[in-house]
């Protein structure tokens, strides 16, 4: 690394620490004084000057930085096996060979009898660096990820202030919290972190990965995986009678994101999500619309799930969920794009649109709010997950026969996917 990105690097993290002190400041109810200190996470780390965390890039070991200055900050400590925070890996493909993905490694130590037992924590942080112009000569913008993800590292560190300082249970797992790079290349860092220390050879009690979680509307909170152990969905229902959001149960745990790398190793995983909208890897995805009570909400939740999993004395069984285990190495983001926007409220026996993104294969085919997708190539689509399945079966390019429900009745639209805009 050349002096001068080193200099940069220790710019940001004092930069960004700055502007959470000052965002903090005042007198303030303790709920809005959190979601406050997230937003102030959330506009550090998708700042111009990270340039869009984009993997392998100086900007995002920058990023990796600031984060375990957090984590620091927030008493944890550098796992076991480990040669400080830092858990470095090589990437591959998409242009990545030869550099450098870093995860980042926080330890809260465990107590008593379930002192052995481990629970992770975990949001990816990269994103997709800088925005090309339509010929790949110049760049135009910055893709920020505010919501995807800087709004989950953001509540992750959160959950790593509270659970840390937490000493109420006597015995109590201990907890990894991990900030993941690779994501958008194909879960890449979580993959990688199953086969190092500390995880390698390590019984995981539970998983719970936090990706965008900065948009909460309605009090509507998707929560997935519950099918991953018999024990999740009455926890999660019986934590959220403290919180009274409308949750969006599923039991499946394969909504490509950090979490399925967990799922494919057999280990229970936990999904929160504030649901899709328009600005998803788009330049527009900026920190003005993430939004700091939802974040207060989320984190609460996420707090109190993730405290009652660490100290529950019982055993967490696997359950395998074979119908839609993605093949090894599979990227976790889909490369064929339809761009629809799901609406996570309505089981409506298939996936239900809240919208369609503009200029988008699902727009330019005529799917429109209100349809619920109900087939694809003749295959039944129940939920989300379904959808993503099949959709990874597909290629960019390829036309295919999409059913509908609008109105009563079941329409079928020839839709051409293609690759999903950068």
């Amino acid at each position: 690394m050349c002096r001068r990105c080193g200099w940069i690097r220790e710019s940001l993290v004092a930069a960004s620490l700055l502007a959470i002190a000052s965002f903090q400041a005042g007198a303030q109810p303790a709920a809005a004084a959190d979601g406050l200190g997230m937003l102030a996470r959330v506009r550090a780390l998708s700042a111009d000057e990270l340039q869009g965390r984009g993997n392998g890039t100086a900007a995002a070991l920058a990023a990796a930085d600031t984060i375990a200055a957090w984590f620091r900050e927030a008493g944890l400590a550098a796992p076991p096996g480990c040669d400080g925070m830092r858990g470095d890996f090589a990437l591959r493909g998409e242009g990545l060979d030869g550099l450098t993905g870093r995860n980042v490694l926080g330890w809260s130590p465990g107590r008593g009898a379930l002192a052995d037992d481990l629970v992770v924590i975990g949001a990816h942080y990269d994103h997709l660096g800088l925005a090309p112009a339509a010929e790949g000569a110049t760049v135009t913008g910055i893709y920020r990820g505010a919501e995807d993800n800087a709004s989950g590292v953001a509540v992750m560190v959160e959950l790593a202030r509270r659970l840390h300082a937490d000493q109420s249970a006597a015995d109590r797992c201990a907890l990894l919290f991990v900030a993941f790079a690779g994501e958008e290349a194909g879960l890449q860092g979580a993959t990688a972190s199953l086969r190092a220390a500390p995880l390698a050879g390590r019984d995981v009690r539970l998983m719970l990965n936090l990706d965008s979680v900065g948009r909460l509307r309605a009090d509507r909170l998707y929560v997935g995986g519950l099918g991953s152990s018999p024990r999740l969905r009455p926890l999660a229902e019986g934590v959220n009678r403290g919180h009274g959001l409308v949750l969006e149960l599923s039991d499946g745990g394969w909504d490509a994101s950090d979490h399925v790398a967990f799922n494919t190793a057999g280990i229970p995983v936990l999904f929160l999500f504030t649901g899709a909208h328009p600005e998803y890897h788009t330049v527009e995805d900026r920190w003005e619309l993430v939004e700091p009570e939802g974040l207060a909400r989320v984190a609460a939740f996420a707090r109190d799930l993730a405290a009652a999993v660490a100290a529950d004395p019982g055993d967490f069984p696997y359950v395998a969920q074979t119908a839609l285990t993605p093949a090894a190495g599979e990227r976790g983001r889909t490369r064929a794009w339809l761009g629809t926007i799901p609406d996570f409220v309505e089981n409506a026996g298939g996936v239900k649109l809240s919208g369609v993104m503009p200029g988008s294969p699902a727009e330019e085919a005529g799917l429109r709010q209100g349809d619920v997708l109900v087939a694809m190539e003749g295959s039944e689509v129940a939920d989300l997950a379904g959808l993503t399945a099949l959709l990874q079966a597909h290629g960019a390019g390829e036309t295919v026969a999409v059913t509908v429900l609008r109105d009563g009745e079941r329409r079928v639209v020839a839709v051409t996917l293609r690759d999903r805009p950068r």
